[in-house]
């Protein structure tokens, strides 16, 4: 389907949800349930805003863009399918009086917060577009990533390397919502590898959440200039590969979490699961579910994933997805980054220069 027929066709879903629950309209707030509906519309006016800077409305009979002046032009023009919404909009001056406007215009209304478990159910549930986005978005981030690991020096800093992953990124109109990057043993002491002015001398991970059109993709790579720089990592794939044997219809994020926590012991690093989350479940969130021990989600066909193991100076990460044959990985090893395979995917090695 195009992009207008993805937006029809998710608005269909919102007001049989109207239906069901006996209200009349409701107004679309957060950015991630914005840019779902629009399929892919962007109403951020800072990155890490969690609110859109505008409402969609939707009534039984409407789609509407409710907004101040500075943001409805723009966001018609550059973020919205031509004839999807109508426009509602106030002078910037009352920005506060939104919702009386809303009200009077429409009746009382739900939220999407009020409506936030169905918002999640239906978000993270792919139709085929939003798939060939998400595949787009996962190869062209994990080109990205490699290209700037494999261009990283010994005496770089951590913000350096985070630069040029930042600047690689937004040449590419991705989002880095994300940046984390740990030097030599930092990554043996922390597990938030939030960027820092210490240098690179034996290796450097590098881990990225990029984000487009909303959806985001999770992705690390590791570039070792010692033999011995992230001793674990192969463990980890071991690790890893759990996981995804785990991922299948039907079984719940709870089953995938015991088959990760399993598998850790199997491969010699019982406990590592305890000092950082393991993933979870993702798309227009980075984890929209972040599995936990007795999670009753079930994996569903359609869905997304990004699975996180770590450990002491390690860590693999990729996103992937379970289409109707299997996992497939969005942020796949490219060609020109080391491989290996596990299972029957092939998996990031890490790099030695």
């Amino acid at each position: 389907m195009n992009r207008l027929e993805e937006c029809i066709y998710k608005v269909n879903k919102v007001r049989a949800m109207l239906r069901e629950t006996g209200h009349g309209g409701i107004i679309i707030r957060k950015q991630a349930n914005f840019s779902w509906i629009t399929a892919g519309g962007r109403a951020f006016i800072g990155l890490a805003s969690e609110a859109s800077c505008a409402a969609i409305v939707v009534t039984s009979d409407g789609v509407y863009l409710a907004g101040n002046n500075i943001e409805v032009p723009r966001l018609l023009a550059e973020e919205l399918p031509r004839d999807f919404v109508e426009p509602v909009t106030l002078p910037w001056r009352d920005d506060g009086t939104m919702d009386t406007a809303l009200k009077q215009r429409f009746g009382q209304l739900s939220s999407d917060t009020e409506q936030d478990e169905w918002f999640r159910e239906n978000r993270v549930l792919l139709v085929e577009s939003e798939a060939e986005r998400y595949a787009k978005l996962g190869k062209v981030s994990a080109e990205a990533l490699e290209e700037c690991c494999a261009a990283l020096k010994p005496g770089m800093t951590e913000l350096e390397a985070a630069g040029r992953i930042s600047e690689r990124l937004w040449a590419a109109g991705i989002e880095p919502i994300t940046l984390l990057v740990a030097a030599d043993n930092r990554g043996e002491r922390v597990r938030h590898y939030v960027p820092t002015g210490e240098k690179i001398n034996d290796g450097v991970i590098c881990s990225i959440c990029a984000r487009s059109g909303g959806l985001i993709a999770s992705a690390t790579r590791i570039t070792a200039f010692k033999k011995d720089f992230a001793r674990r990592y192969e463990a980890l794939l071991k690790v890893e590969q759990a996981a995804f044997a785990a991922t299948v219809p039907g079984a719940t994020l709870g089953d995938v979490f015991q088959a990760i926590i399993d598998a850790y012991a199997q491969n010699g690093l019982s406990g590592e699961w305890e000092n950082h989350h393991q993933g979870g479940l993702t798309a227009y969130l980075a984890r929209e579910i972040r599995v936990e021990p007795g999670c009753r989600k079930t994996v569903r066909s359609g869905e997304a994933f990004a699975w996180n193991p770590s450990a002491v100076g390690a860590k693999c990460e990729d996103t992937v997805f379970l289409g109707d044959q299997g996992l497939s990985v969005l942020t796949e090893v490219s060609r020109h980054w080391p491989s290996v395979t596990a299972g029957s995917l092939r998996r990031p090695d890490i790099l030695h220069p």
